[in-house]
């Protein structure tokens, strides 16, 4: 599971904030005893390292959950489940109305579990894949789209003499806030394929070869950051 956790607190801001901009109901559990309350996100205030959720209607469960030592708090954004524990659960006045605070999460667990699954990344932090060919200089080319089992990229005649079945072993993926990873590709097909501009470029796709982990850590990473900053600008 640890590859899905989220540990920076931009990338947990972000995810929370999305949570309240729906608002995605929230199931916050008691471990011990299993009792549980629906709540959901009101606000979030980094500066005071503060989550606001709603108060429950049920008093005698609100006060277990104020004097519980932990919760769990499980959500589905996006059909992503999302979850993460709270303590230090306080009752608090919000907009005048009953509200819990809890401290803002040091980790938040985004479980994106679809392997196939692709991004495109952002415009504005483009990802690169550099292709090692024999006798040749690193090939730098940008990244159409990218999810755990590999990646697509748009070649304008760039890539000589390749085929269906190449593989391609130390390339190198660019991503952007995250460290370099190393990757060994296969290409799975050639299409040909005309950009918004009506220029004739060639759609290359293709899979990593025997990814690791900390490689498979790293992309799931960046993966839910482009999400989670897509997201928020689509419901900003």
């Amino acid at each position: 599971m640890e590859k899905y956790l989220l540990h920076t607190s931009r990338e947990i801001v972000a995810l929370l904030k999305a949570l309240a901009k729906k608002p995605d109901l929230i199931t916050a559990r008691l471990p011990h005893t299993g009792h549980s309350v629906i709540t959901a996100v009101l606000d979030i205030l980094p500066g005071r390292n503060l989550l606001i959720l709603d108060y429950g209607p049920n008093e005698s469960l609100n006060n277990e959950l104020l004097a519980a030592e932990r919760i769990v708090c499980t959500a589905h954004h996006e059909m992503v489940e999302t979850r993460f524990n709270c303590s230090n659960v306080q009752r608090v006045k919000y907009k005048g109305a009953p509200a819990f605070a809890v401290p803002v999460p040091d980790s938040v667990l985004y479980l994106q579990r679809r392997g196939y699954f692709r991004i495109k990344p952002l415009i504005s932090h483009p990802a690169f894949i550099s292709l090692m060919r024999d006798g040749e200089h690193p090939l730098k080319l940008q990244i159409m789209d990218i999810g755990i089992k590999g990646l697509s990229l748009a070649d304008r005649g760039l890539i000589s003499k390749v085929s269906v079945g190449d593989q391609i072993a130390d390339c190198k993926l660019t991503l952007p806030a995250n460290p370099s990873v190393n990757v060994n590709f296969e290409i799975r097909y050639i299409t040909d394929i005309s950009t918004k501009n009506g220029e004739s470029v060639q759609r290359v796709g293709g899979r990593f070869i025997d990814l690791n982990p900390n490689g498979e850590f790293t992309l799931q990473r960046f993966i839910n950051m482009v999400q989670i900053e897509q997201h928020a600008k689509l419901k900003s």
